[in-house]
């Protein structure tokens, strides 16, 4: 790929911004951040640096949404109880045979974040469940079942362990079509590293290919945004 041209705004899915290196790129050009992390999670993430270098960052799905510092606007999810039950149902009856974890339902601003083995697992029983679920892909059937039986929320796999719920239209997509408001004679980039269906970039990524003047890069590592960036 090219140079970036100044013309260009592009959007980067979380987990791919590591090193301090890009920051210094994000300064030349218009950047958001798209992120199912909360807002402090990311500030976590990244080196302050690179969060000051956005022009702004879009957290929790795209529900709250961050420029220079301050909180611009948030969306907030309500979940049904038999929805809640379902869940639950699918952690009882899992087929993994580890060891699981607490903190396996997080409610986050617009969004929920469910993970069978849950978040509090240390990282090796994290890896461990990754590589478990990419042969039997537990994450992919219930992401499945839970929108052919609730079509009032939508739910994608997100991150290694984990799926993320939000309501109806206002998962990723919704950045699309926020960034082209601001934008709308720009072209837009998006590079994401879950674009494939059932991925929680796929509807992001969706929504902007239905868009004029845009483009969809599938990044599978910090390296390949790096690159992409030609850092």
């Amino acid at each position: 790929m090219g140079q970036l041209r100044k013309c260009g705004r592009f959007m980067v899915g979380d987990n791919k911004i590591q090193r301090r290196s890009l920051a210094q790129k994000l300064k030349s050009h218009l950047a958001y951040l798209a992120a199912g992390s909360n807002y402090e999670k990311v500030t976590e993430q990244l080196p302050p640096d690179a969060v000051a270098a956005f022009s702004g960052i879009y957290s929790s799905m795209g529900n709250v949404y961050h420029q220079k510092g301050q909180e611009i606007y948030r969306n907030e999810i309500v979940l049904k109880k038999e929805f809640l039950q379902t869940l639950e149902r699918f952690r009882r009856n899992t087929a993994y045979q580890g060891k699981l974890y607490g903190n396996y339902l997080e409610l986050r601003p617009g969004m929920l974040n469910f993970s069978v083995l849950g978040r509090n697992c240390p990282f090796a029983e994290r890896t461990k469940y990754n590589e478990w679920d990419s042969l039997h892909h537990e994450r992919e059937n219930i992401a499945r079942e839970l929108n052919e039986k609730f079509p009032e929320y939508e739910t994608s796999v997100g991150g290694k362990i984990s799926l993320d719920i939000v309501t109806k239209g206002c998962g990723k997509s919704q950045i699309a079509r926020r960034v082209r408001e601001m934008y709308p004679n720009h072209k837009i980039i998006f590079l994401g590293d879950r674009t494939e269906k059932g991925g929680n970039d796929y509807t992001l990524a969706e929504a902007l290919r239905a868009m004029d003047n845009t483009e969809v890069v599938q990044v599978n590592s910090p390296d390949d945004v790096l690159a992409y960036l030609e850092i």
